[in-house]
């Protein structure tokens, strides 16, 4: 998802698909296959994001960790970034730890609405 006028969920999913038809013609059959792979993409995101969270956990874990383990440089699956973007987790520093990354009030509430069973559920 860009960047600008970054929307999220479903509503991001449609931006993306909006954007997708002005490069193919109405009825050209590679544009279907583009519109699912945005969509498939978009659901792809979205799960990984909630195993970012439930992965990070209760526990802070270190910066250097957290990246090495879920930054990637494919641009089509930003887990890291969009977590981050949308305010779902937090970096703080402690004496003797360094920089730490913790799930965010509003990652615990996303985790909550959209894995109700999951084991990382804290807040």
């Amino acid at each position: 998802m860009g960047r600008r006028g970054r929307e999220h969920g479903l509503e991001g999913a449609k931006h993306e698909l909006a954007g997708a038809r002005r490069f193919f013609p109405r009825h050209n059959s590679q544009r279907q296959t583009t519109l699912k792979r945005v969509a498939v993409m978009s659901e792809t995101v979205e799960s990984l994001i909630l195993d970012l969270l439930e992965w990070i956990g209760p526990e802070p874990r270190p910066y250097e960790e957290v990246l090495d383990a879920w930054r990637t440089s494919c641009p089509r699956l930003p887990v890291w970034e969009e977590a981050n973007d949308r305010g779902f987790v937090s970096t703080h520093r402690e004496v003797g730890c360094g920089r730490l990354i913790s799930v965010s009030l509003a990652g615990w509430e996303y985790l909550g609405e959209h894995r109700s069973g999951s084991r990382a559920k804290r807040y």
